[in-house]
């Protein structure tokens, strides 16, 4: 059940970074980098996966505790736009 879990957090980290990744871009500059920026950075260009996980890792979870945040503080159990 493990690798389940690490492989859809995976997945949903990079789901959220490849759509981000199109803000990111003018959000960039020489002096301030988006973690999706870097994460993107460090696995394309750089081949760094120990902090392309951790800082995936910290996105994952920054996600997860706002939605639940989101939840506890509306009061309601679904998302509606």
């Amino acid at each position: 059940m493990l690798p389940g879990v690490i492989s859809g957090g995976a997945i949903l980290s990079w789901i959220t970074i490849i759509s981000e990744v199109s803000a990111s871009v003018l959000l960039y500059t020489t002096r301030t980098q988006t973690m999706t920026i870097r994460i993107y950075t460090d696995v394309i260009r750089g081949g760094n996966y120990p902090v392309a996980a951790a800082l995936s890792t910290i996105l994952y979870a920054t996600t997860v505790i706002s939605l639940i945040v989101f939840f506890r503080v509306s009061k309601t159990q679904e998302v509606s736009l």
